[in-house]
């Protein structure tokens, strides 16, 4: 007879060892060689660049954090789906990013929990760019060079997302989710567009607050640019920007957690995130966190506010992120919920 325990274990190894294989996976090693390969990762190799780009200031002030919290709004979706299931309602949330080089980046969600049915939402990201000067390359003839033309107008470019989420608790300590989006992309008169999708895990061991999750995110096949072919002779592929992430979350003591998380992107090297928030008296909230293994990003903090109003609780939830070089990049996000 099968109980509710070995169902639970059978569940947790299966995850487990997906989770293990699929990492290993992405290392291929010569099985006769005993000489290690160079490091080698493919930084700049893939495409929809803006999936890596924070999506809600409570995440974007812990590091970067997408596993391992517990009291989560609409905004988990764009993390992970899995943590969906704490919307006790309807929930609905806004954000807005200021980033680096006057790009103006937003996303949106709201969902409705149905009970045992499990959690739906909706959600769009947008993200466009100022106008910048075209130019080209032509040859000098006097000087045998290549220099650049005069300004021959402007363009911009600009990604959209929208998509689906859902997400279910499988028992009162692990729950599901996944999301399943269409993105596009422009660059001046170039297009590309795809099918992305994520998925994760949340889990709660059992051992004091100790919980565990995995998030696998930004699945879709290769494509291509329309256009690039007739423009420029030769056809122009776009890989996902996928990449793999696990993490823990702990309360220290009462109102205060701490956060770990490792990434594998499939486009740069293994990345690692920690983070940590304190609670007071569920009005307030401190974040901060750090961030290794990036060339600028380091260094984040922020702070929540909670109210409440004629029976819809509200919250406004602000981050600052350390780009180095790159000055810095602002998050906001206003979120409402009917419980």
């Amino acid at each position: 007879m099968i109980t509710l325990k070995s169902y639970k274990k059978t569940v947790i190894g299966v995850g487990l060892v997906i989770i293990c294989s699929t990492l290993l996976a992405q290392t291929p090693r010569d099985p006769i060689s005993t000489i290690d390969p160079p490091d080698f990762n493919r930084t700049g190799q893939t495409g929809f660049q803006f999936l890596h780009l924070p999506t809600s200031a409570r995440s974007a002030a812990l590091g970067g954090i997408m596993n391992g919290t517990r009291d989560n709004t609409v905004t988990s979706l764009f993390n992970n789906p899995a943590n969906l299931v704490d919307v006790k309602n309807i929930d609905a949330a806004f954000t807005n990013i200021t980033y680096v080089a006057d790009i103006k980046y937003m996303t949106g969600a709201v969902a409705k929990n149905l009970g045992a049915l499990g959690t739906v939402g909706v959600y769009f990201a947008n993200l466009r760019t100022p106008d910048m000067v075209r130019t080209e390359n032509v040859v000098d003839a006097d000087l045998g060079i290549t220099v650049r033309s005069a300004d021959l107008g402007t363009f911009s470019a600009g990604d959209v997302m929208y998509g689906v989420s859902f997400a279910r608790r499988i028992t009162d300590v692990l729950s599901v989710g996944g999301n399943l989006s269409r993105i596009e992309e422009d660059l001046a008169e170039l297009k590309v567009s795809n099918t992305n999708i994520d998925f994760g895990l949340y889990y709660e061991t059992g051992f004091n607050s100790l919980r565990l999750s995995m998030v696998a995110r930004n699945f879709g096949p290769d494509t291509e640019f329309t256009g690039f072919d007739a423009l420029y002779g030769l056809p122009q592929s776009v890989r996902m920007p996928i990449n793999f992430r696990v993490g823990i979350g702990y309360d220290l003591i009462e109102n205060l957690a701490v956060y770990a998380e490792g990434v594998h992107p499939n486009d740069g090297p293994e990345r690692f995130h920690l983070a940590g928030e304190y609670k007071v008296m569920n009005l307030l909230s401190l974040r901060g966190g750090y961030k290794m293994g990036y060339d600028e990003q380091s260094l984040t903090f922020g702070g929540g506010l909670n109210f409440n109003m004629s029976g819809i609780s509200g919250r406004v939830d602000y981050a600052f992120l350390d780009y180095g070089r790159l000055t810095n990049v602002q998050v906001i996000s206003i979120g409402f919920a009917v419980n």
